[in-house]
């Protein structure tokens, strides 16, 4: 049955439901206010019976191009953080890549320091909400150490060292090479979590790694409950691999 054809049978199946009230008051003789106050309960009961589920099917399909409009929003931020991010970057790791050995102790540094400020920059100022945070926390020996942000005016100030349960959580995260979307701090948190002790309610953490080595760790972080969601982990580890990358070669 068409959209078309159903629009078109509503108000006569109304019309229809009202006129059997109407006949069913005159063969019972109803009249005066009798004959008024049943066909107008009449027509009021038939327009809900038809009316609710009107009503329920159009909250159905707002709630279906919702969710479509929201995955198709989500894939266009994707797109837009993999173009923005992908020719510099792959520019930066072919420069790499193609240094020669005398040239490398002198240069190699300054490009993947470059390498990192593109990555965090698509990860803050592309990905999601406004005013996100994206930290890189580099592996120093058993610790994983602020090494750049960018974004919201916030510093990182956490040190995650082994023998701490969030130390240990985030390092074992690394070293088994697994994504961690936490989508509100104050509902689910990881190990060792201080509570109020971070302005932000959300975050992504993404290990920067290769199969043989440990870079760190990439996060992007939100204000508010909603600034991020499970679309964008897709997105942070495939900057958080490609900074494994230049940061390897």
């Amino acid at each position: 049955m068409t959209e078309r054809f159903r629009a078109a049978v509503r108000p006569v199946a109304v019309i229809a439901a009202t006129a059997a009230w109407v006949i069913g008051a005159f063969l019972n003789q109803l009249s005066g206010w009798s004959l008024t106050l049943t066909v107008a309960a009449g027509a009021a009961l038939t327009a809900l019976a038809v009316g609710l589920p009107l009503r329920a099917e159009h909250n159905a399909r707002a709630r279906a191009g919702t969710a479509e409009q929201i995955a198709e929003d989500a894939g266009a931020r994707i797109q837009l953080v993999l173009n923005d991010a992908m020719e510099p970057l792959t520019y930066l790791i072919g420069r790499i890549v193609d240094m020669r050995g005398w040239s490398r102790s002198r240069e190699l540094g300054d490009l993947q320091g470059q390498a990192k400020a593109v990555v965090l920059s698509a990860a803050a100022e592309v990905l999601g909400a406004d005013r996100l945070r994206s930290c890189f926390f580099a592996r120093v020996e058993d610790r994983l150490v602020p090494s750049g942000f960018h974004g919201r005016a916030e510093a990182p100030r956490s040190t995650f060292e082994a023998g701490t349960p969030l130390g240990d959580f985030a390092l074992d995260m690394l070293a088994r090479r697994e994504d961690l979307f936490c989508a509100d701090t104050h509902a689910a948190s990881p190990p060792g979590w201080a509570p109020g002790g971070h302005a932000y309610r959300t975050f992504v953490a993404v290990p920067v790694a290769t199969e043989s080595r440990e870079f760190g760790i990439l996060t992007v972080d939100g204000l508010q409950v909603g600034d991020l969601t499970e679309a964008d982990v897709a997105a942070v580890r495939v900057l958080a691999r490609l900074l494994a990358v230049a940061l390897g070669a």
